[in-house]
């Protein structure tokens, strides 16, 4: 299995919380394994499925800041850099899709085209209006834009007070956001504007920090007022989702569901076919540094099929010490079963007869979230890979929640 070091390097891979401002908006203050609906998309057991990748991509540069902190350097995509990996899908016979594709694909079985890509921009930087959208233009490439709204409604109230005090913009070059008219104009050219949530909060930490009754009120008002905003203004009612940080858990996905979101998307990396939940859809972050190497290395795999995973997918849970544990549906080479948390290659026992494998954490996780990673290669010869998510309770937040109420 082929994913890049660097693809990982996500919050939840490095354990525990560290949401990174994307923007120059202010904070909000105090702002089991799911399995699909059965009615919500094909069947699963497709386990030959042609996999589709998602790519995922934020703001642009034509010279990096080597100024600006690791944190959110990583996520500023040289512009050169991004001509180079469009170009290279064309050479190589990838083929990026639309978002109307891809539904058709997952709702009414109709088949993707060969080598299927779907190339996705996050927050609503100016620069991919600027810089990245022109590329994906000239090469007749689809793409969707997950916008997180405030953002948006910041972007444009700030920019009502610069014409009215016609003064310069404070906002940091590159930070800005996407204006109306911009989006507008993508649109017209193969962008579609799905939803990133209200404030581009991590949802699942917030989640310790409030009673159940909030909670609840919080999810429905950032997953439910995208829905609207967008509509409003940009003609499309949002049926896709991207998870601010990555984050998820039973509380979410069901929200995401109740509001109707017929597609999410993660940051846990690597392939997707059909049998992969669609509320849990597998993104790459493409960040920066990237070699041309680890690049091609993204559309190496295939999906590995578990079943039985423990922690489950979205979990979240007590221990900073748990047991992970699954089993392996596809026949595969068994000393090339190799499980990793985060970068860390984790000792596994793995039974070729049952296909069972297993890992007892010893040394203490960080409270947070976190990914696995499950590379195997199948007798075919062929490399697959599987990445779930879960989380460890912040034991700090919720004694304090309790000393809240007492209060």
């Amino acid at each position: 299995m082929a994913v890049s070091a660097l693809l990982l390097t996500t919050r939840g891979v490095r354990g525990g919380d560290l949401p990174i401002s994307l923007s120059p908006l202010p904070a909000l203050s105090s702002a089991t394994e799911t399995r699909p609906d059965p009615g919500a998309g094909p069947a699963s057991g497709a386990a030959e499925d042609q996999p589709f990748f998602v790519l995922c991509y934020h703001r642009f540069v034509h010279h990096p800041d080597g100024h600006e902190k690791l944190e959110t350097a990583e996520y500023q995509m040289p512009v050169d850099e991004f001509k180079w990996q469009m170009q290279y899908l064309k050479d190589n016979g990838y083929q990026p899709i639309s978002d109307q594709q891809l539904m058709d694909y997952w709702f009414q079985g109709k088949p993707l085209p060969l080598k299927p890509v779907l190339i996705t921009f996050d927050d609503g930087f100016r620069t991919v209006y600027r810089d990245a959208f022109p590329v994906v233009k000239s090469f007749g490439y689809p793409s969707i834009l997950f916008l997180y709204t405030q953002f948006i409604e910041y972007g444009e109230a700030a920019l009502r007070r610069q014409i009215e005090s016609q003064k310069k913009p404070k906002v940091k070059l590159g930070t800005e956001a996407l204006k109306d008219d911009d989006i507008l104009a993508m649109e017209k050219d193969g962008m579609v504007v799905e939803s990133h949530t209200t404030h581009h909060l991590n949802l699942a930490l917030e989640g310790e920090k409030r009673d159940r009754a909030a909670y609840e009120r919080l999810l429905q008002a950032e997953y439910g007022n995208p829905l609207a905003f967008i509509e409003g203004k940009f003609g499309h009612r949002p049926q896709m989702l991207a998870y601010p940080y990555g984050v998820y858990n039973p509380a979410i996905l069901k929200a995401v569901r109740a509001a109707g979101y017929k597609l999410a998307f993660t940051v846990n990396p690597g392939p997707n076919d059909r049998t992969v939940d669609p509320l849990k859809l597998k993104r790459n972050l493409v960040l920066y540094p990237i070699s041309h190497g680890h690049f091609t290395d993204i559309f190496k795999d295939r999906v590995l099929h578990l079943k039985g995973l423990v922690p489950g997918d979205g979990d979240v849970i007590d221990t900073t010490r748990p047991l992970i544990q699954a089993e392996i549906r596809d026949p595969v080479v068994p000393r090339s079963v190799r499980l990793q948390l985060g970068n860390r290659v984790l000792a596994v026992r793995f039974n070729p007869r049952t296909g069972g494998f297993r890992h007892q954490v010893t040394e203490p996780l960080a409270q947070g979230g976190h990914i696995l990673t499950l590379k195997a290669r199948d007798v075919k010869g062929v490399d697959r890979v599987y990445n779930w998510y879960f989380r460890i309770k912040h034991t700090g937040l919720e004694k304090q929640k309790e000393a809240d109420k007492k209060e």
